[in-house]
């Protein structure tokens, strides 16, 4: 496992316990990551290299109140155990497709310009189909998943989340075209 490999588990373990933290018994902070790490069955891991970048990119703020380590995650290590779990999403197009398509739409203010860009290349990479500028079309279901991206960028207030049955026949080709191995 690479270093930065350690240092997203480590987030990802510390915040499975809640951004407020958690508390080990343990000789050293390094002796206490082993401990977490452990407990999830990580193996391979240089520790001591893994704490030492979890501290210097503030990722985590460790203290000592007697024999307990208190390992907090930072406001900059919460940003990034989010962007870890943004790509962690996925959309997966089921085997028996419901036939009612999942429509985006968004009308997001210039202001906001570098977050619709990025929730359009992240729906770009979930295979949506843009059927104009601002709308994009989806076979399966994932309402949640669209709505916890649209909140990390805080635009999901000028979105629409639709479900469709029927679309025009051109557009219904275009976009069977685009997923052909729907299964009806």
């Amino acid at each position: 496992m690479s270093t930065r490999d350690g240092i997203n588990s480590a987030l990802r373990l510390i915040g499975l316990s809640g951004l407020a933290g958690v508390a080990i018994v343990a000789p050293n902070a390094t002796q206490g990551l082993k401990f977490l790490f452990k407990k999830s069955k990580k193996n391979e891991i240089n520790y001591q290299r893994v704490l030492v970048e979890l501290k210097r990119q503030s990722l985590v703020h460790i203290t000592q109140d007697g024999d307990r380590l208190h390992y907090t995650v930072t406001p900059a290590g919460a940003h990034r155990l989010q962007q870890l779990m943004l790509d962690e999403i996925k959309i997966e197009i089921p085997t028996k497709w419901d036939k009612r398509w999942r429509v985006v739409s968004f009308d997001v203010p210039v202001t906001y310009s570098k977050q619709r860009m990025a929730f359009t290349q992240k729906l770009r990479g979930y295979n949506f189909v843009m059927l104009q500028r601002s709308i994009w079309v989806h076979p399966a279901p994932c309402f949640d998943q669209i709505e916890q991206l649209a909140s990390h960028y805080n635009i999901m207030r000028y979105c629409t989340l639709l479900e469709v049955a029927r679309l025009d026949e051109l557009t219904t080709r275009k976009l069977l075209r685009h997923y052909n191995n729907l299964h009806t």
